[in-house]
């Protein structure tokens, strides 16, 4: 008997399972072009009569709870015959397109400053520069945010809705059409910027607001752009 042949049997025994159980463990890993598999077919493999397919041995593999499909058909130091590393390349091959045998990679986090008055998506409120906590945020936040700000107000929809943070880039200038964190009069707004030959105004998303003109007189500070 081989020592493959030896492992399955030895897998199967320290979990105290039956092949009934084998079996039956595996009909949810077997496609169902493969899912004839017998516990006479389990007999044969260990006894060292047959060996399964590629897509049964990952099923078998993974009934018995191998990490590496691999670490079923090795001995430590391995001699493969051509035909054995063939046969070896293809389970391999397998496993890498099997979601469940392969390595997911860990988020990557890093912290950014939120904001803890929230800027008007409505009628404008007081932006504190000072107020503001850490929080850890993973990849779905784009990679140029610089800082979140909360948004209250109903103004910004259907985009923004109240209480969601925003994600802005520090700038002090922006462009025809960006969406925008700004103070007009010492009032925190998020609104989108309009530059044309009309001057410049501070536009809603939510028709049923009106634009807010800026006027020669008025103070308006940009302090970023929302990316996301």
């Amino acid at each position: 008997m081989s020592n493959w042949n030896k492992r399955i049997r030895a897998a199967r025994e320290a979990q105290k399972m039956t092949r009934k159980m084998v079996v039956q463990k595996m009909q949810q890993f077997l496609p169902e072009s493969e899912k004839a598999v017998t516990t006479r077919s389990l007999i044969s493999w260990e006894a060292g009569e047959r060996e399964p397919r590629v897509t049964v041995g990952v099923a078998l593999a993974k009934a018995l709870g191998f990490e590496d499909v691999a670490d079923l058909y090795l001995d430590s130091e391995p001699k493969l015959n051509p035909v054995g590393q063939q046969r070896l390349g293809e389970y391999r091959s397998m496993l890498l397109h099997t979601a469940e045998f392969t390595e997911k990679p860990e988020p990557t986090l890093r912290l950014l400053p939120v904001y803890l008055q929230p800027a008007s998506a409505g009628t404008g409120q007081w932006l504190d520069d000072d107020a503001q906590e850490m929080t850890e945020v993973d990849e779905s936040v784009p990679a140029k945010a610089e800082f979140g700000v909360r948004i209250a107000g109903d103004s910004m929809e259907p985009r923004f809705v109240n209480g969601q943070t925003v994600w802005v880039k520090a700038a002090q200038d922006a462009n025809n059409g960006d969406i925008v964190l700004c103070t007009l009069n010492d009032q925190g707004y998020c609104k989108k910027l309009r530059k044309d030959e009309n001057g410049i105004a501070l536009i809603s998303l939510n028709k049923k607001y009106a634009p807010i003109p800026v006027r020669e007189e008025d103070e308006v500070r940009i302090a970023g752009i929302v990316v996301g």
